[in-house]
């Protein structure tokens, strides 16, 4: 099993309620093409320090712990940690994605394989990182938030199977 990453923008009222202690599970758009990539695509952005997500993983890493439909770990970013979040994601390149996917150690994340390399390729971690950026600018935009959830899903290697 892997874990898969779904995106949802959620509207500054909804946001307010999920900080509330209530699941809200009403969202304007959502967005599945990070899927499977979140792992490794946060330890690019983080530069390999995924326990500081106040850095350019703060769109996949950041946020608070919030209770989440069953069988789903979720997370909430405001409004306003959204619009941050967008702004350094827009100055992040696809060159430096290469450059740090070639040379940081992926042990132990999902997506990485035993030896430290990725097992996910540069490709998909860039369209993977080009669908957050946009997700995230529309949302800023919108002055909405964001809820990450994160779902146990079979994964493509084991679909095939």
């Amino acid at each position: 099993m892997a874990t898969q990453l779904l995106m949802r923008r959620v509207t500054a009222d909804a946001y307010q309620r999920m900080m509330a202690g209530e699941f809200v599970n009403e969202f304007k758009r959502e967005e599945r093409g990070v899927g499977e990539t979140w792992d490794v695509l946060a330890r690019i952005l983080a530069h390999g320090f995924i326990e500081s997500p106040q850095t350019h993983a703060l769109a996949i890493l950041g946020g608070r712990t919030v209770s989440g439909p069953r069988g789903f770990g979720a997370r909430a970013l405001s409004p306003h940690q959204v619009a941050e979040a967008s702004g350094l994601l827009n100055v992040f390149v696809d060159g430096e994605i290469e450059r740090r996917h070639r040379r940081l150690d992926f042990t132990g994340a999902q997506g990485g394989g035993t030896d430290g390399a990725p097992v996910i390729s540069v490709e998909d971690c860039i369209r993977a990182f080009r669908c957050l950026r946009k997700f995230y600018a529309k949302a800023a935009i919108h002055g909405e938030g964001m809820v990450l959830l994160f779902a146990e899903a079979a994964s493509a290697t084991q679909e095939g199977q």
